[in-house]
């Protein structure tokens, strides 16, 4: 099959080795003479070993396409990978740690990804190998989340890197060796002309068999350090934020994005006949952490209740506050566009009537992400009444259609890869709560009014991806939501549930190429899993 390859790129392995056990080295070793792609180059250098079997097993290689450099003195891993990075002589660089392992088909995968993409940055999904040698704990990861990179380092292993952009992003940095590929990967991402993720495991990772106490103590350094170098990037990128540790998990921190001066927000809240819940809605965003610009524009459409219009000419008189009558048959889509027009804000948070606000700065921490040039739609955390169980904290794309991920499972329950605690990207986020850049939404043309009640969020989202933005959900942002109060559970009828399936057949026929298909998620999980269980495993 190598024949059908239009590309052919030469591989240039990097492994710097210091006191390396001699039977993981020689697997080391061995992982890469055994690889199905033949073009490739294999650099070791040995960063000051003084163990003599670690020596020795170098010494003895005699393979002409291993190179191995010995240093006198130990000067760390970046120094060592740096030094072979200056003799590469191949297309792309792929990092190799010295106990770990490549499949054998890695360099194949990379190669046809390569000859099919021509991306100049690309990682895989990965393992772990265990004491005995069993393969565990895969972490099957998303397709190019920017904002996942900067709540974790998911895009490490295997990674792989066009020379040119490697040398364009600059050297391994050696203040961050521990996280020295986290600071690279962030550069290199910075820069880089296409992103490819390959969802197959490519790369075994040793578990390391260090006590508790050194395993503990590594990984806080590495978490402090991971903390600075995105502090870096930040001011690399000409960005106001703070990186805040996660209470439930502190060796972890997210970015607190600082909305921007000059920002004036519209929060649109489409509503009828539901006064007392929207009383309590509009108070809880006055109570909050506010802008200093920003109104709020009640659609009401066509309220006849009594008190809900006493509530409404109450609402009225409050100063940030304006009601828009607009008496037709529902069309949520319709009732978005309608505040829109009406809206003088630069940016737009469309709110349901049956959702509070419950951090105080939940709004802010929107904005900041909304602000960003590269982010469509942001969403936010929403809990059920009570606050300890989870309503929303992203949507998937499944294969039985657009599902909450994590729904009814414990706040402060931690699941795969802290997803529900931890800003990644989505597909697509709820509309109960959506904040959007009013020129993005101008852009692809507002909210489409073919989907009056079910899935209009899910397409609005689609859309921002398909022009190439990035949705989010700011997990720090924090509010209740009745959910359906307004108007019940689209599964409580037959109506509604055909309905329902009617505007899911619908979004496909309008996005085929999206059907089953969510580039956040991974083929190798269940189809079904909204807990991102593997796909042989079923939700206890």
């Amino acid at each position: 099959r190598q024949g059908s390859l239009r590309k052919q790129p030469f591989f240039s392995i990097i492994m710097p080795t210091h006191n390396t056990p001699e039977l993981l080295l020689e697997k080391a070793i061995h992982s890469v003479q055994q690889q199905w792609y033949p073009h490739w180059e294999f650099l070791i250098v040995d960063d000051g070993s003084e163990d003599e079997n670690t020596i020795r097993v170098l010494k003895a290689i005699d393979d002409p396409r291993i190179r191995v450099m010995f240093q006198s003195e130990n000067k760390g891993v970046s120094a060592s990978s740096n030094l072979a990075i200056e003799q590469i002589q191949g297309d792309y660089a792929v990092f190799l740690e010295h106990e770990d392992e490549l499949t054998e088909n890695c360099l194949w995968e990379l190669a046809v990804e390569i000859d099919h993409s021509n991306a100049d940055f690309l990682y895989s999904d990965e393992d772990n190998i265990d004491a005995a040698g069993n393969f565990m704990q895969p972490f099957f990861k998303p397709d190019w989340s920017p904002d996942a990179l900067m709540s974790m380092m998911y895009a490490c292993r295997v990674s792989c890197i066009q020379v040119e952009l490697l040398h364009l992003a600059g050297p391994l940095n050696p203040e961050y060796d521990g996280a020295q590929e986290w600071d690279l990967i962030l550069r290199v991402t910075e820069k880089a002309r296409k992103i490819s993720h390959i969802p197959k495991v490519l790369y075994h990772r040793r578990m390391r068999s260090e006590s508790a106490a050194m395993d503990a103590g590594r990984a806080l350094r590495v978490a402090k350090l991971g903390k600075r170098l995105r502090e870096e990037a930040l001011v690399r990128r000409g960005l106001e934020g703070t990186l805040e540790a996660l209470e439930i998990a502190p060796i972890y921190y997210r970015v607190n994005y600082h909305a921007q001066e000059g920002a004036k927000l519209s929060i649109l809240i489409p509503s009828r006949d539901n006064g007392a819940i929207l009383e309590k809605c509009v108070h809880s965003i006055l109570n909050a952490k506010a802008l200093e610009d920003f109104e709020i524009i009640i659609i009401d459409n066509g309220s006849e209740d009594a008190e809900t219009l006493n509530i409404l000419s109450r609402l009225k008189s409050i100063q940030p506050v304006r009601i828009i009558d607009h008496a037709k048959p529902f069309n949520f889509s319709q009732l978005n566009n309608v505040g829109i027009e009406h809206a003088t804000g630069n940016y737009i948070l469309h709110l349901n009537d049956d959702t509070e606000i419950a951090s105080y700065d939940a709004i802010q921490r929107m904005l900041g992400y909304c602000q960003l040039p590269h982010i469509g739609a942001v969403g936010a955390r929403l809990l059920y009444p009570g606050g300890r169980r989870i309503q929303h904290a992203g949507v998937l794309n499944l294969s039985n259609g657009p599902s909450h991920a994590f729904a009814h499972s414990m706040s402060e329950d931690i699941h795969y890869y802290l997803r529900n605690h931890l800003e990644y990207n989505w597909l697509a986020v709820t509309g109960a709560c959506l904040m959007a850049d009013r020129r993005k939404l101008d852009e692809i043309g507002g909210w489409d009014e073919d989907f009056p009640v079910s899935y209009n969020d899910v397409e609005l989202c689609f859309r921002l991806h398909k022009a190439g933005y990035f949705n989010i959900v700011s997990q720090a942002s924090e509010l209740i939501h009745h959910e359906s109060v307004s108007r019940g559970h689209d599964r409580a009828s037959f109506t509604k549930r055909f309905r329902l399936r009617r505007d899911r057949v619908r979004l496909y026929k309008k996005h085929p190429d999206l059907f089953g298909h969510d580039p956040f998620f991974n083929v190798n999980l269940h189809e079904k899993g909204t807990y991102f269980q593997l796909a042989d495993e079923e939700r206890a």
